[in-house]
């Protein structure tokens, strides 16, 4: 720990691993753990404050013409006065969280690969944090659920004219066949000097309250947190739901369908009428789970890598 600055943790989620749920928890009890020298930035700001302008300044980098532009300098200045706003001390520990770290959802279920953008926008979030990341947390899941969740997240903000398939999403990933391994070892070479916590989504109902513990570094006692009233979780859509706005996106074209994209979800809700949208033949989905297994026993070995385990 660098003398006279806050400690970062990152939490890094990734996508449609529960990080919304982590982050009600640690935003309602925000106040309670700034009392006990935790900060806790709310996700929201993390992203507009910083996680965009990172991505702004990594797709420029990649050739990309976006109208806003977030040069070395300007985003260096924006980094340095996102963290010192919060108001952390020497030894304080600074949480942040956001699961668009590595890139969004449509980057995975266009290219089949998990964030094909991570190689660029992983560096440069990382490189702009001003203080010492001592430790980073990510939870990883099973690649067939993975990529039938993001696909779900595609769909509900997709535009019209850039709706993919879902045949052409399963050929992307079984093609790639997509790994944790190499995007782990991504995170730890950007964050060279922290520990790393990694869980499998699978175990979190059995684990949140370590991995909440974990975050906030035993400043609060798990079980003294309080629990937001009110669940804002967005539940994945149904197999029928997705499928009738497949379906409609063939009749209708992208826009009109994607406008009745709530309407079809209601319709046809997540339930035991309606089981989740599960796009994977049982082979397919037998052989992304060998591939996933084999990965996790790999990843545990990593130095610097602590595998939660129920």
């Amino acid at each position: 720990m660098a003398k006279g600055l806050p400690n970062v943790v990152v939490h890094g989620g990734v996508h449609k691993t529960a990080t919304s749920h982590i982050q009600s928890i640690l935003q309602r009890n925000a106040g309670r753990l700034k009392k006990r020298g935790v900060y806790y930035v709310h996700h929201r700001d993390t992203r507009k404050e910083y996680t965009f302008p990172t991505q702004l300044n990594g797709y420029e980098k990649l050739g990309l013409n976006y109208k806003t532009k977030v040069p070395d300098d300007v985003l260096a200045r924006k980094a340095k006065n996102f963290f010192k706003k919060i108001g952390a001390g020497e030894g304080q520990r600074i949480v942040i969280s956001d699961e668009n770290m590595p890139g969004h959802s449509g980057h995975c279920v266009r290219s089949g690969l998990l964030y094909n953008r991570r190689e660029t926008l992983l560096p440069i979030f990382a490189s702009n944090i001003p203080y010492p990341v001592t430790e980073v947390h990510i939870a990883i899941r099973h690649y067939a659920d993975f990529f039938a969740s993001t696909f779900v997240e595609f769909l509900r903000s997709a535009k019209g004219d850039n709706v993919i398939p879902e045949a052409a999403m399963k050929r992307a990933v079984l093609s790639n066949l997509p790994s944790w391994t190499g995007f782990i070892d991504l995170v730890l070479s950007c964050f060279p000097d922290a520990t790393m916590t990694i869980w499998r989504h699978e175990d979190f109902r059995d684990l949140s309250d370590r991995v909440i513990g974990n975050l906030i570094g035993g400043a609060v006692p798990v079980e003294e947190l309080v629990t937001p009233k009110r669940n804002r979780g967005r539940p994945s859509a149904s197999h029928r739901a997705v499928q009738e706005l497949l379906m409609e996106i063939e009749r209708e074209g992208g826009d009109a369908a994607l406008a009745r994209r709530v309407e079809i979800q209601d319709a046809y809700p997540r339930g035991p009428d309606y089981p989740g949208y599960d796009p994977w033949t049982e082979a397919e989905r037998e052989h992304l789970g060998r591939i996933y297994d084999k990965d996790i026993a790999e990843i545990a070995m990593r130095k610097r890598v602590t595998l939660l385990e129920v």
